[in-house]
């Protein structure tokens, strides 16, 4: 009878993951020791390092623990888009109109059209100083036609992607800020808005909104944010995709001019159109219509069937360069926008789900074992995705011999020189070295990358905890530890 309760206790715990082959070196010695401090009583970790040439496992703690990874997510959302589309694929976005032009009153009988091709670089501060620079070409392309009069709109055609913009598993005290901005079809200033604040001399002083940059057109602000002694930006924002109602409250330090807040804009796709369409009326056209998109107009029962006339294209940089902004500054719009660029490779629909599809796909068809991964959205933001530290790493892995191994490679933060790691590491063996992803939210810290080794081995890890006790400062230095321990193998 022991002997079958015995046999039983080892099966249920191999099932688990429990028990596993014993890896004995100052890597997997250092993570067993971490995870026995009390700090991480109620915690739990994946943990898996590979060594790339050999395909050999240097340690594996958990591994196989499928785990909410935050934006150790993008890793797996930027290596697919490379695969999948190309490091020299480029966006589109077209000017079209419908209509007739009237060559002797100069007149466009119809309308102008901005069509949405995914580009989630129109306007971003990450490639140019001058963020209104596309606008100014529009506006050339449009004079080009030799009108000066439109008797119709401005219209903003986001259908490339679905109107879904934001994953139904995103939480409701993320989507108002900027980190929880959607994609769409038609995005522009990476979907934010700017909220300069003027705050009081003492705490719980009333705070004042100076400014919004760019102007929300129809924009309203429920400002409850009160002045506090702390040192950092503690201000949310509330509020849904396509609705012009914002709550913000929080705190913000005391005794400022000019504090600057970050906010989600609620409709991309119509701030493209209303700047356009004021552009144009600024510099002397006449624009009968309302600036408008297609999304608002067939909520209203009118559809677009006649024949438009594409005239105008603009390329989006290469997806290399948005990759690299995507997980050197853990960009979340980006992640979002790749991941439904792969749907719309795909499937041609431009939706969350398929994305998510497109993904596991390429995986398991490169022979990766997917059971366990569980991808919700494209940069981690969702609380729904699962994946395990062996995932990561074996996906890493098989970017080392992709042949885009050098622009994902290229896009991964430099131990205390670059990025999100730019703070980490320094003075170290790891310094300069290693190169990986991070990811953080509450109660999870994630890192995943490469790193060679004193003895020139080259390691592909991935390290995941969540709900430890401890800071995330606290986490940060700990890990800090377990990486120039990598660093240094072996010893």
């Amino acid at each position: 009878m022991r002997l079958i309760f015995g046999f039983f206790v080892l099966t249920a715990l191999s099932s688990y993951g429990q028990v596993r082959q014993k890896y004995d070196n100052s890597i997997q010695n250092l993570a067993e020791k971490m995870m026995a401090e009390s700090d991480f009583r109620n915690a739990s970790i994946s943990f898996y390092v590979l060594d790339i040439d050999s395909n050999k496992v240097i340690a594996d703690l958990d591994g196989a623990r499928s785990m909410v990874p935050a934006s150790t997510m993008k890793i797996v959302t930027t290596a697919t888009a490379l695969e999948e589309l190309g490091s020299y694929y480029k966006f589109k976005t077209y000017l079209e109109y419908d209509g007739t032009i009237d060559s002797a009153s100069k007149t466009l009988n119809g309308n102008i059209y901005i069509k949405g091709g995914g580009d989630p670089s129109l306007g971003s501060r990450f490639f140019s100083k001058k963020i209104n620079l596309f606008k100014k070409e529009w506006f050339d392309a449009i004079r080009k036609l030799g009108i000066d009069s439109i008797t119709g709109s401005v219209i903003g055609d986001a259908t490339w992607f679905k109107d879904d913009m934001i994953p139904t598993t995103w939480i409701w005290g993320d989507i108002g800020n900027y980190y929880g901005a959607g994609p769409s079809g038609l995005s522009i200033y990476d979907n934010t808005f700017y909220l300069d604040f003027t705050s009081g001399p003492k705490s719980g002083d009333p705070t004042e909104i100076t400014c919004i940059r760019p102007y929300v057109p129809g924009l309203n602000v429920d400002n409850r944010v009160v002045s506090a002694n702390i040192r950092n930006d503690q201000a949310y924002i509330f509020g849904a995709p396509y609705n012009q109602n914002r709550i913000i409250q929080g705190r913000i330090p005391k005794n400022k001019e000019n504090f600057e807040v970050k906010g989600a804009m609620p409709d991309p796709t119509y701030q493209a159109a209303w700047e356009l369409s004021w552009l144009l009326i600024d510099s002397g056209l006449v624009v009968n219509g309302v600036p408008t998109t297609v999304r608002r107009s067939r909520a209203k029962g009118q559809e677009f069937e006649a024949k438009r006339i594409r005239f105008h294209e603009h390329r989006s940089p290469s997806l290399s360069q948005i990759i690299y902004w995507t997980n050197m500054l853990s960009i979340n719009l980006y992640a979002e926008h790749l991941l439904r660029a792969l749907a719309k490779r795909k499937y041609k629909d431009g939706s969350n789900f398929s994305g998510t599809v497109a993904i596991g796909k390429h995986w398991e068809a490169k022979g990766i074992n997917t059971i366990g991964l569980h991808v919700n959205d494209g940069s981690g933001l969702s609380r729904y995705n699962a994946i395990s530290a062996e995932h990561l790493t074996r996906i890493l892995a098989s970017m080392d011999s992709s042949k885009y191994s050098k622009s994902f490679k290229s896009s991964l933060p430099i131990a205390g020189r670059s990025g999100t790691l730019k703070n980490m590491c320094k003075g170290t063996s790891a310094e300069g070295n290693l190169r990986a992803k991070s990811g953080t939210m509450s109660r999870v810290k994630s890192y995943a990358g490469y790193v060679t080794t004193k003895s020139k081995r080259r390691l592909a890890f991935s390290v995941i905890i969540n709900n430890h006790s401890c800071t995330g400062q606290e986490l940060k230095k700990k890990l800090e530890r377990l990486m120039v321990t990598m660093a240094s193998y072996p010893k």
